[in-house]
Order: structure tokens, then sequence, then C-alpha cells
């Protein structure tokens, strides 16, 4: 072999070397992480770039910090309405027995008899009154729960989508993670780095199925 090509190989070898030593060294940092995002290493820039940018997007849709994140229960929608309907039962009561006062005054022969009636329409004015504002708190409280419900759903969705973006870095940092055999310090590395993804990626996997859930169940509570 010519000096040239010694010197060639030499060059490649040592750069090789040096690319080599530096992937490891950039793994062991990663590794030295025991969870989140700075467990990808920098060489997956792509992952971990996008790691880092859904990471924090998480935090704020999934912890409440941008919304609601639950609905309650099936029963914070049925309440409302059941009050609405009882309210415009109660009224409607009201009414025709106000309408019965009326006609029991108007055949009063007596002034005793009249003053009865009239202090009895008066009371079911004042209860209708009560029932009239029963009726409005009720349809506010309703229209409350549909907001929570809607803002609820929304908040989730953008959790979901924010959640399954950073577990998609994860396990495309699995894929790579796993053909790293060049030397074996960074095979051995590459191992103990799959495992934390695939803890990272299950955890995420739980929580999409937890949200996911919740999501559904505001859906099917909707007033």
């Amino acid at each position: 072999m010519s000096n040239a090509r010694m010197i060639v190989a030499a060059t490649l070898t040592l750069v090789v070397s040096v690319a080599f030593a530096d992937k490891l060294s950039d793994f062991r940092d990663a590794d030295r992480k025991d969870e989140g995002c700075e467990t990808i290493p920098t060489t997956y820039s792509d992952e971990r770039e996008a790691c880092d940018e859904e990471g924090p997007k998480v935090h704020d849709w999934c912890d409440g910090n941008r919304g609601p994140v639950t609905c309650g229960s099936e029963e914070d929608t049925r309440k409302p309405k059941r009050d609405i309907e009882n309210a415009k039962r109660n009224i409607s009561d009201l009414k025709d027995k106000r309408n019965e006062a009326e006609s029991n005054k108007s055949n009063a022969s007596t002034d005793d008899e009249k003053k009865k009636f009239d202090d009895e329409i008066t009371k079911i004015d004042k209860d209708l009154d009560d029932g009239e504002k029963a009726l409005e708190e009720a349809e506010k409280a309703l229209e409350t729960r549909k907001k929570l419900v809607e803002d609820t759903i929304n908040t989730l969705d953008q959790c979901i989508a924010y959640r399954r973006a950073v577990m998609n870095s994860f396990a495309s940092a699995i894929d790579k993670m796993r053909n790293e055999d060049e030397t074996p310090e960074i095979k051995a590395v590459a191992e103990s780095l799959v495992k934390k993804y695939e803890t990272a990626k299950s955890g995420h996997e739980v929580q999409i199925t937890n949200k996911t859930n919740a999501s559904n169940n505001c859906k099917e509570w909707r007033p």
C-alpha cells in the first residue's frame, strides 16, 4: 500500500473513531437522564427537536393550564335539565292555581271571600316570581354546563394530539436506537436508552387512553 493510501486509510479510521466517540458521548449524556426529552440524544435531532417543541404543550394542555380536563359526571348534565323541567312544571301548576283563584274571586259573594282569594293570588304571584327565577338559574346552569363540556373536549383533544406527538418521537427513537451497534459500548448504551423510551412510550399510551376515554365521556354527556 502506498504512503498516500495509508495516510487516507489512517485518516478515515481516525475520523470514524472520533465520530463513534462523539456518538457514544452523546448517548451517554442522554442515558444519564432519568426521563423526558433529554433522554433522546442530540444525534437524533428530528426526534429531539420534536419532543422539545411538543413536550411543554403536553403539560399546558393536559394539566389544566389551558382549560378544563374533566367534565365531572353525567349527573352534572342531568341535574340542570331536571331542574328546568321541574321549574317549568311548577310554573305551569302555579298558573293553573292562579286562574282558579281568579275564577273563585269572580264568583265570590262577599268581601271577605274576595279578600281571601286576593291574598291567595298575591302569594301565587310571589311563587311565580320565584319560579321564574329558578327557571332562569337552571337555564344558566345548563348553558354553563354546555360551555364546560365543549371547552373540556377541546382541551382534551389538544392534550391528546400533543401527547401523541411526543410519544411518536420516542417511538421513532426506539426504531433508530435498536440498530445502533457500531461498537459494543454504543450498543450497550443504546439498549439502556431503548428501555427508557419504551417506558416513556408506554406512559404516554396510558395517558392517551385515559384522556380519550374522558373526551368520549364528555361527548356522550353533551347537554
